[in-house]
């Protein structure tokens, strides 16, 4: 297996983080620095380390659906004072990585897995993922507002144009709309609803892929299903095994 590979797979992160760590220095076989980008490794044999800390192979690796909470970073790191989602999940979530962000004002599915080939995949442009968010907006949009929305945003240099906007329904001034979109661009929602002048009082990702929300509370956790595994290989585009 490639060193790189093993990194991700041991769930350091992606393989190009990976590379860079390794031209970094920071990354030792068998207790010396490997040579080049690092030759091949026997999970079973060598002992692969990332600034002093020996990575363990895992067969199994984790995968898990979270409901994130609105008002928690995504992130490591806590900033100004704010809490993150692995802070609140503890050390169960310990070697998990989410696949991709969802931001602070924002709710709903989030992937975190040990898995850091099949993460890195899903969130390759050429993976394509379905992304579906439930929007609850004022004011009510009509067809002019909802046809702005189709029409699409460039978000950090790219176009994003939804697959689907659907108009479910509308109670006390707001309206709830459904949003479906195949990019991960920043806030590409948020930016959708305030191009057609819309303002956004709650956004919650029901769907990520193959996988659903559900009934997931806020802070819930559930480990996918086999069938979910496989299904988002398939659309990743990797085989089984990764």
């Amino acid at each position: 297996m490639r060193l790189n590979q093993f990194l991700a797979r041991a769930g350091a992160g992606s393989r190009r983080e990976a590379d860079r760590w390794i031209r970094e220095g920071r990354v030792r076989v068998n207790g010396a620095p490997p040579e080049g980008m690092g030759p091949s490794v026997d999970p079973s044999r060598d002992r692969v380390t990332l600034d002093g800390a020996l990575l363990r192979w895992e067969e199994r690796f984790r995968y898990w659906a979270y409901h994130k909470p609105a008002g928690l970073l995504v992130s490591r790191v806590g900033q100004g004072g704010r809490a993150t989602i692995f802070e609140r999940l503890g050390a169960k979530a310990r070697g998990l990585k989410s696949v991709g962000r969802l931001d602070l004002e924002s709710e709903g599915l989030l992937l975190l897995t040990d898995d850091g080939v099949l993460a890195e995949a899903l969130l390759h442009p050429r993976s394509g993922l379905r992304r579906v968010y439930r929007i609850r907006v004022h004011p009510i949009p009509g067809p002019p507002a909802l046809r702005r929305m189709r029409e699409g945003v460039v978000v950090e240099g790219v176009e994003v144009r939804p697959t689907r906007v659907l108009l479910e329904g509308a109670e006390e001034g707001e309206g709830s709309v459904l949003i479906e979109v195949r990019e991960g661009k920043k806030r590409e929602v948020r930016l959708l609803a305030r191009a057609a002048g819309l303002h956004v009082a709650r956004l919650t990702r029901i769907q990520f892929g193959p996988v659903r929300l559900g009934a997931l509370r806020p802070g819930e956790t559930r480990t996918l299903t086999g069938a979910e595994v496989r299904a988002l290989r398939r659309d990743a585009g990797i085989g089984a095994r990764g």
